[in-house]
């Protein structure tokens, strides 16, 4: 079928529906779905809830697993796992099952089982051989019931290899400079769910050194990491992240990693902690690169002030990896061609020729639950800030301009990166629209 002239212009939002449509047909569903069923309603039955606690948390970590949700409808309660960021139906739970479960989770996480119509969270512990594994526990009170989600904390997965980051080498070479500093402040951002606790921990793995004392101030801690100094805000207490960064400054620390920027009163100390001589991580929640310079200038802070002591922004999103074990290399069609070049148009590529997209299809695969996708891999856009830019700030330039700018001093749009990725057959084109 002839491609006409109007479908090389590529409009975004037809183009998400298609996509949306793409990765309907692409359900997740294995054997070992009605294994874990099985197991735990066995223990249930036999009044075991502690064992079908730990039956169900060990094969959420087999399918790879971020998150379990138990969900309360009218007449059934749904237990999900969030597998590479998508939520996965498990199976369903009678009534009196999730009585048994929900009990005791409230009681492992030391909540109080007589308030249901409150939201309550804290975390508890279990041992898998020789590993320890945190579960975070959150109820939220719903028309038929307590909704509970347990977020799986797996210190093992929390920090990586800096080289295993998937940064590409401009990327990379900014970051691995960024970090080498002495001052400076170095912000991730992203939404929830993006890979900021990750890239945060590896950094920190990589600069924790002997001759350098690194404290962190977390809400709460996740991981615990050897020869670092962790300190758990409760705001509750009184116990803030402005109130507690002004007692780290008088511990002496070379860096400091603030776990989340939430207001103007700790986006200044923390500014003022990086022009004092301290090198300070951060994260705050932005879409963009662009995002964070306009939030930041929106908490009220001067952009002089903002120009002398921020020197780095990652923004980051996670993007589901073409399964290894079932990808197969397809032939393009003129559909492919012509979706190809207009995305490369729309994001700046039209250079580079479509003729270097490998496409892939897929087979039924255990290894990634029949979803074509296995694990996951970020994608990101760094602005390091040069002179020039800095000067840009203090004259108070539109954030287009600074972006623009940026493009010269090796900025790639986190768009770009992604299709980059997927060039490189790491994952898909749909995969990354799926996500920005």
């Amino acid at each position: 079928m002839p491609i006409k002239k109007e479908s090389k212009k590529i409009i975004t939002e037809k183009l998400k529906e298609k996509i949306l449509s793409w990765e309907e047909k692409k359900t997740y569903f294995s054997d070992k779905f009605k294994k874990i069923e099985e197991k735990v309603k066995e223990s249930l039955k036999n009044r075991q809830t502690d064992e079908a606690l730990y039956d169900l948390s060990i094969w959420a970590l087999v399918l790879g697993s971020s998150d379990i949700h138990y969900e309360v409808y009218e007449n059934k309660v749904v237990v999900r796992v969030r597998i590479d960021g998508i939520l996965v139906d498990i199976f369903e739970l009678t009534d009196k099952e999730y009585k048994a479960i929900l009990e005791r989770l409230k009681y492992s996480a030391n909540l109080k089982l007589n308030i249901v119509d409150v939201p309550q969270d804290w975390k508890y512990n279990l041992k898998i051989k020789d590993k320890k594994l945190d579960v975070r526990v959150s109820t939220f009170p719903t028309k038929y019931g307590e909704n509970v989600v347990c977020r799986l904390l797996d210190s093992t997965k929390a920090i990586i290899d800096f080289e295993d980051l998937w940064f590409f080498w401009t990327s990379k070479r900014i970051l691995s400079k960024a970090i080498t500093k002495k001052d400076w402040m170095i912000l991730v951002t992203g939404p929830t769910g993006s890979g900021k606790t990750t890239t945060l921990y590896t950094v920190l793995s990589k600069l924790n050194t002997p001759e350098k004392k690194i404290i962190t101030l977390e809400d709460p801690i996740e991981y615990e990491l050897p020869w670092v100094i962790q300190a758990e805000v409760d705001e509750k207490k009184g116990f803030t992240f402005q109130a507690w960064l002004k007692a780290i400054l008088r511990q002496d620390p070379d860096i400091i990693m603030v776990w989340e920027i939430r207001d103007k009163d700790t986006l200044e100390t923390a500014t003022s902690a990086s022009l004092t001589g301290h090198l300070v991580l951060s994260t705050l929640h932005t879409k963009s690169a662009a995002d964070t310079l306009d939030r930041i200038k929106n908490m009220g802070l001067q952009p002089y002030i903002l120009a002398s002591a921020l020197d780095t922004i990652i923004a980051q999103r996670l993007v589901r990896r073409i399964c290894p074990h079932c990808k197969t290399q397809r032939e393009k069609t003129p559909w492919d061609i012509a979706l190809m070049q207009g995305i490369m148009e729309e994001i700046g590529m039209k250079g580079i020729g479509v003729e270097n997209l490998k496409l892939y299809t897929w087979k039924w695969c255990d290894e990634c639950n029949n979803s074509w996708y296995k694990w996951r891999i970020g994608i990101y856009e760094i602005i390091s800030l040069s002179p020039k830019l800095r000067d840009m700030i203090r004259e108070w330039a539109s954030t287009e301009k600074i972006i623009n700018e940026a493009r010269w001093w090796d900025l790639i749009l986190m768009k770009e990166d992604g299709i980059l990725k997927a060039i490189k057959g790491f994952t898909t084109i749909e995969e990354v629209l799926r996500v920005m």
